[in-house]
């Protein structure tokens, strides 16, 4: 990105910013002489330590200095690597708050904007305070459209250990944790196989992994294609007081569907979201959905093979097989619509090689492991490599990791997070278990926007997951002190299921059960005061429930449930007048903090119940 005649250097006036900025700070500590970090050529990661140089990052500019005061006071280094368009971003404490300091840093890193005027380079307000609040500094390095890999995010955290050092007057080793969502977990997981180091710590969240094919999407479209319509019965069907039954409601070729997007692992919890599952959800997806009439440039045969060779489901003799010739007729059968179909269903045609642990496609093999259908192409999964920084996710993890992923989730799936689990426990064998947990959120999907209106009523905000798990790796790198066991979970047909009991769950997040006549149905009268019930608690490790509150009209806004003295089993009340008849979801949000701190901003882990009142005249 050209930069503009204010931000352009030569190298004169580049030293001389050095060297003002540097006069301006603190000596540093005096370091051996560097290296150069080996580039191994295009495609392949490149191995990071603390002391070589990135040629590609190799002179860091600062561009500005300021005192800021919002959202919190605090100091602002702002710069960026002469020759790239790479900026950075470093918020350390105001000159008052030095001493809070505690010696690490958090750096929050993520591939791409999505919003106008977005900037990779600038960190969130949650995350400059979190950051400065847990005794740390806040490092983002990037630029307005796509920052790739984490050559650049490693470049900006060396160079921001030498301006914190000048600038707290220490000398003290600084630990580092990165941290990102999606993409941005690419991205960490990049960073924590491949540099050594530079940070101690990381944590993937929402993790994304380099599946073998896009089964997760595609399922996802499929079930557009063939479910949509009954969308709400299996809504319905899966909702609390529901026949829980979502089969039931199904004719053959629905039934058949259902069973196969579940068995991808995709959640049967996000069917409380059908609009987001299907791809109809305005906030995130626009009108694209998930699905085009674009063709498979890799596959260009696929199309016909599709409609009219043996072994496709376009030829099948299935009810589904039918289905789908419907559909078609239904679209327009033109080229477009042929693609758009046959894209969807892919991921039975593009097996990886049997035992890699993509336990969710092995319901397309014969029992001898053999694909069931014919096989094709699949295309190079460039975006993976791309933003990690072509890393092997392979498992050989330099540092301690903590991956936080969320049952709702359609985008990156939780039995992803469970197929790298097992890269890592495969490379380091019994030492897995001393650098490596994984905390699933229950009642979170893959969005990091704090849930508002309808989506408010079962998700919660899992950011306080994430904040609460840097906290505990932190520790763990720098005093030795183990977090919380791992989320107990197990494996059914590719879904994640946890105990909804806290202390046999285990992991961080409390537990919340509405046990309000003992069922998940509450029939009441307008006009009559309904008695409800709810009871909390924590796991080991999870801290005190601080908090209660309700949302009775299912429209995502909660009101305080009064007030609740900080404890890890908790019992709530409340009483509610419903002046319409109708059903209603009636949600109850319980929120934990590490030390029972009712004050607590930051690291707050929250879980959410809700219990179905019918309420008539």
């Amino acid at each position: 990105m050209p930069r503009s005649p204010r931000m352009r250097r030569t190298p004169i006036a580049i030293a001389a910013a050095i060297a003002l900025a540097t006069a301006l700070l603190p000596a540093a500590p005096a370091l051996g002489a560097p290296t150069t970090c080996v580039d191994p050529g295009f495609g392949k990661p490149m191995q990071v330590t603390a002391d070589c140089i990135d040629p590609s990052y190799a002179n860091p500019v600062i561009d500005a200095e300021t005192d800021e005061t919002s959202p919190v006071p605090h100091h602002r280094v702002s710069g960026h690597f002469e020759g790239t368009n790479i900026q950075f971003t470093i918020y350390l404490h105001a000159a008052a708050d030095k001493s809070k300091w505690e010696g690490r840093f958090f750096q929050y890193t993520y591939p791409t904007v999505f919003t106008p005027g977005g900037d990779l380079s600038k960190a969130t307000d949650r995350a400059i305070g979190f950051a400065l609040a847990s005794g740390g500094y806040a490092v983002q390095a990037g630029n307005t459209s796509l920052s790739l890999g984490y050559r650049h995010a490693a470049a900006a955290a060396k160079f921001a250990k030498t301006v914190a050092a000048r600038y707290y007057g220490s000398d003290r080793k600084i630990y580092g944790y990165l941290y990102g969502p999606s993409g941005g977990s690419f991205q960490t997981a990049g960073a924590a196989e491949n540099t050594d180091g530079v940070w101690q710590g990381f944590v993937p969240m929402v993790q994304a992994v380099p599946t073998p094919n896009s089964y997760n999407f595609n399922g996802r479209a499929a079930a557009e294609l063939i479910l949509a319509d009954k969308a709400d019965a299996i809504h319905d069907a899966l909702m609390p007081g529901g026949s829980g039954d979502p089969y039931s409601v199904l004719d053959e070729a629905e039934r058949a569907v259902f069973s196969e997007v579940s068995r991808l692992g995709i959640p049967d919890k996000a069917w409380e979201n059908p609009d987001y599952l299907l791809g109809y959800d305005q906030q995130f997806y626009g009108t694209a959905g998930l699905s085009s009439d674009s063709p498979l440039a890799y596959d260009p045969t696929y199309v016909d093979d599709f409609w009219n060779a043996p072994g496709y489901l376009g030829t099948e003799s299935t009810p589904l097989g039918a289905r789908v010739r419907t559909e078609l007729a239904d679209m327009g059968d033109t080229v477009g619509h042929r693609w758009n179909i046959a894209k969807r269903f892919a991921y039975r045609y593009q097996l990886p090689a049997a035992g890699t642990g993509w336990i969710a496609l092995d319901q397309f093999r014969n029992s001898d492991g053999t694909p069931m259908y014919p096989q094709r192409a699949v295309g190079e999964p460039g975006f993976s490599g791309f933003v990690s920084g072509f890393a092997a996710f392979d498992g050989s993890i330099n540092g301690k990791v903590i991956a936080v992923s969320n049952l709702y989730d359609t985008d990156a799936l939780p039995i992803h997070t469970d197929w790298y689990r097992k890269q890592i426990e495969a490379s380091l064998g019994p030492a897995a278990s001393d650098n490596y947990r994984v905390y699933f959120t229950d009642h979170a999907d893959h969005q990091d926007a704090v849930p508002t209106g309808e989506r408010a009523t079962h998700l919660v905000d899992w950011y306080g997951m994430v904040e609460q798990a840097l906290r505990d790796v932190a520790a763990w790198v720098e005093e030795g002190v183990q977090p919380p066991a791992s989320t107990q979970y197990t494996i059914e047909d590719s879904q994640i299921v946890i105990s909804d009991k806290a202390q046999k769950r285990e992991g961080l997040q409390p537990s919340v059960d509405i046990t309000s006549g003992g069922g998940q149905v509450i029939k009441a009268k307008v006009g009559q005061a309904v008695p409800i019930v709810a009871t909390a608690r924590t796991p080991q490790g999870g801290g005190q429930v601080i908090k209660a509150e309700w949302d009775f009209e299912s429209d995502g806004a909660y009101v305080a449930g009064g007030a609740v003295a900080p404890k890890k089993n908790v019992t709530v009340s409340t009483k509610h007048v419903f002046t319409e008849p109708g059903t209603y979801f009636v949600s109850v949000k319980v929120t934990a903090e590490r030390n029972g701190d009712v004050d607590a901003e930051y690291a707050l882990l929250q879980n959410i119940d809700r219990v179905r009142v019918v309420v008539t005249q």
